[in-house]
C-alpha cells in the first residue's frame, strides 16, 4: 500500500511465487487494477476554478434564454506547432514488386525541424480560418490583434454572412 506503482514482478519476487500467481492475488483476489493519472493542462487554483465554474453558468445560463442561436454566435480558436514536412509512412511507400526483384531500402528520416504556428478559428459549421504566423514571427498582443482585424474578420465576413452584425462571441 505504501508504493501503488510497484510492479507485478517486483511482488512476486518478493514474494517469492510466479508472475501468474502474483496476477491472481493481486488482480482477482485483492481486486487491484492499475490505472494512469489522468493528464490535465494546469492544476487549477481554487479562485481560478470558480470563475471558471461561474463563466460556464454564466453561458448556460444565456442558452437557456437565447438557444440555438446563441450557439450559432460562438467562435472558437485555438494555436499549435506543425511541421513543414511529415515523411512519408512506410505503408504509403509499399509497391508492388515481383519475387525476383531486388529488396528496396527505405531509410529512416526525422521530421523538419522547421515548423510553424497554426491558429484556427472554428464555428459550430466548421472551420472558418486557418493562418500560418511567418517563420520567425514573435506571437505578440499586436500581431494577434492584426490577425483577427486582417485575417478573422474578412473570413467571417465572406464565410458565414450575418454573423458579424448578430454579435460574435470568442471562446479561445
Amino acid at each position: 500500500m505504501e508504493n501503488r506503482r510497484v510492479t507485478l514482478n517486483d511482488i512476486a519476487a518478493c514474494l517469492k511465487i510466479s508472475h501468474g500467481s502474483a496476477h491472481h492475488i493481486v488482480h482477482d483476489v485483492l481486486q487491484f487494477h492499475k490505472v494512469s493519472a489522468r493528464w490535465v493542462p494546469q492544476q487549477l487554483t481554487p479562485e481560478l476554478r470558480e470563475r471558471r465554474v461561474d463563466a460556464c453558468e454564466e453561458l448556460l445560463r444565456r442558452f437557456e434564454r437565447e438557444g440555438d442561436g446563441f450557439l450559432a454566435r460562438i467562435i472558437t480558436g485555438d494555436k499549435t506547432w506543425i511541421h513543414f514536412h511529415q515523411p512519408e509512412t512506410k505503408r504509403a511507400s509499399k509497391e508492388w514488386c515481383h519475387s525476383s526483384s531486388p529488396k528496396r531500402k527505405k531509410f529512416r528520416t526525422e521530421p523538419s525541424a522547421g515548423k510553424v504556428m497554426l491558429t484556427l478559428f472554428w464555428d459550430k459549421k466548421g472551420a472558418i480560418l486557418e493562418h500560418c504566423t511567418p517563420r520567425g514571427t514573435t506571437v505578440t498582443s499586436a500581431s494577434y490583434s492584426d490577425l483577427l482585424k486582417n485575417h478573422l474578420w474578412p473570413a467571417i465576413k465572406s464565410k458565414r454572412r450575418g454573423l458579424l452584425s448578430s454579435g460574435v462571441l470568442f471562446a479561445t
